[in-house]
């Protein structure tokens, strides 16, 4: 027996490693690869993210109710289930609260009544970006919050809505605006569909720009272990 003590704890620190992950995985943080440019220039193709599940409650396993749910604050980044899609993850970010009168004039995103303020940044923000050749970045302001956003040079011809977003669910837009899935096209979001709150890049890989004769992708170093708001 004393020869297979060893073993068994092996097995058993193994198992309680596994068990831990998963409840870690279920309950507190996921790991995501972010696969498109929808939300460039805040997240890119080839960005690894964490998100953190515990701000929006905690999902009873095996259902989609949660205890002590909360509600997704204006500007957050979260990561979602499509009610059509439930097995397809999205990030994008909150723009509009149950209530919120959300419209697009000619570009310029309208919540309540009170237009956001745009200041163009030049091309500094670009480099990052694969097919930047006709896109502009600029930090939009409004109710408080700012962040900095593509759009196409043609944006401003651009409009939707107004519409008042439904009880229980929130309107979602992706940071690159002119060239994102969001609700515009597929309506709001039940809150209750929010799995978390991205918060960390923890690896950007690059796969155009290739290292050790191009087998392995390059590394964007400044993009690893950047919070995410």
């Amino acid at each position: 027996m004393k020869t297979f003590k060893p073993w068994r704890e092996y097995l058993e620190n193994v198992l309680v490693a596994i068990l831990l992950a998963l409840i870690v995985r279920t309950f507190v943080m996921t790991g995501y690869k972010v696969p498109t440019s929808s939300m460039a220039p805040t997240l890119i193709p080839g960005d690894f993210v964490f998100s953190f599940k515990l701000p929006y409650g905690v999902k009873i396993p095996l259902t989609d109710k949660k205890i002590a749910s909360g509600r997704p604050q204006r500007g957050e980044l979260v990561v979602f289930s499509y009610p059509e899609q439930p097995r397809v993850y999205f990030v994008k970010r909150v723009v509009g609260l149950p209530g919120d009168h959300i419209q697009i004039a000619h570009g310029q995103l309208v919540i309540n009544g009170e237009k956001a303020t745009y200041q163009n940044l030049g091309a500094d923000y670009l480099p990052l970006f694969p097919g930047r050749a006709g896109l502009e970045a600029r930090k939009e302001e409004i109710l408080g919050s700012e962040r900095v956003l593509f759009f196409t040079k043609d944006s401003q011809s651009k409009s939707y809505g107004p519409m008042i977003v439904p009880p229980n669910e929130v309107f979602l837009l992706g940071d690159n605006r002119d060239a994102s899935d969001d609700s515009r096209y597929w309506g709001t979001v039940p809150v209750s569909k929010i799995e978390g709150r991205l918060f960390l890049i923890w690896l950007s890989l690059d796969w155009q720009n290739r290292a050790l004769g191009g087998v392995l992708p390059g590394v964007r170093s400044e993009r690893i272990f950047t919070s995410l708001h």
